[in-house]
Formats: C-alpha cells, structure tokens, sequence
C-alpha cells in the first residue's frame, strides 16, 4: 500500500532540482512539456549533467509547473495537478529513476484534463516501456 502512495521523497522540492530537469529536452505533446533527468546516474563530478540530484533517493520524483496563464482558475489548476499526480502515484513502483518535471504549455479548459492526463500517461507509459527489458535474446546476442 506505501508503494501507491505519494510521499516527500517522490517530490521534486528544490529550485536547483527543477533547474536541472529544465535543462534537459523535453518531451512535447499538445498540452504537456515533460522534462526528465536520472537520478541514479554516475556519480562522476566533472560533468554536471550526469551528476545525480544531491540527496536523490534512486526513484522517480514529480514536480509540476502549471501556471495561471495557462489554466486561468485554481479550480482548473488543481484539477490538473490532481489527475497528473494520480497517474504518477499509481505507475511509480514501475518507473525507472527519473525526476520528472510537467508543463503545462498551452492554454487548456476544464474539458481538457483528460486529455491531458491521457498525454502524461502516455509519457508514463513509453518510459516504462522503454526499461523493460521486452528484447527477446537471439543466439547470436549470446556469449
């Protein structure tokens, strides 16, 4: 039951954590922008960009940028914070180590949040895809 839950530890909650997620290229959809940056990644100190978040637990994080220009009312604004956070809550213990960043980037109504959900979840969906291991091994593969 803890593992579905969404504790301190899957938030993004410092300016340079979220600095470093923005600095990577995002996915873009219609409605979200999602960044995203390992946070079990090498420890080598010469090079920033693969230097992991200080005192990043190795799972995913969220953090969420949702903002009154782009969702006029904080009744919209949370209702997409609601839906994202929902998604994420119930695929994290399938997730690689990743610190997610969400942006909204365009204009959305109340009639949109599950597109909008749908959007993220597909993001969701394509990262845990792509850490599954769904290769089948070939004899040549082999050695």
């Amino acid at each position: 039951m803890s593992e579905a839950g969404f504790p301190r530890e899957a938030r993004l909650l410092t300016p340079d954590a979220f600095t470093r997620a923005l600095k990577t290229r995002p996915f873009r959809g219609k409605f979200l922008w999602v960044y995203r940056v390992d946070t079990g990644a090498s420890t080598d100190s010469s090079q920033s960009a693969t230097r992991p978040l200080v005192n990043a637990p190795a799972q995913p994080q969220l953090g969420m940028m949702i903002s009154k220009k782009n969702a006029r009312t904080s009744v919209l604004r949370n209702a997409i914070k609601r839906r994202l956070r929902e998604a994420f809550r119930l695929r994290r213990p399938a997730l690689p180590a990743y610190a997610y960043v969400v942006r909204l980037a365009s204009t959305a109504q109340l009639s949109d949040a599950l597109s909008i959900r749908a959007e993220w979840e597909h993001s969701l969906d394509f990262d845990i895809k792509k850490k599954s291991p769904s290769r089948p091994v070939l004899l040549g593969d082999a050695k």
